[in-house]
């Protein structure tokens, strides 16, 4: 892949936790009672949700390898 495409995965997942450690923040301060629950199915639905888009971005900029043409002999 070329390294445009890792730079972007990178900032990509940085932006992400951030992201992530922000809601954690703002939730366990403001609703203390939800927070166990947030932590517990928010964050993974959070984060299925990223790893899905993520597969999606990443299957269009994969290559297919190219086909052994070569014929071994026996």
């Amino acid at each position: 892949m070329p390294a445009a495409i890792w730079t972007r995965l990178n900032i990509a997942w940085i932006i992400f936790f951030l992201f992530c450690g922000a809601a954690n923040l703002y939730v366990a301060f403001t609703y203390q009672e939800f927070w166990v629950d947030f932590k517990v199915f928010g964050s993974l639905g959070m984060t299925l949700i990223f790893l899905v888009g993520q597969g999606i971005y990443l299957s269009r900029h994969l290559h297919d390898a190219a086909p052994n043409t070569t014929k071994s002999e026996d």
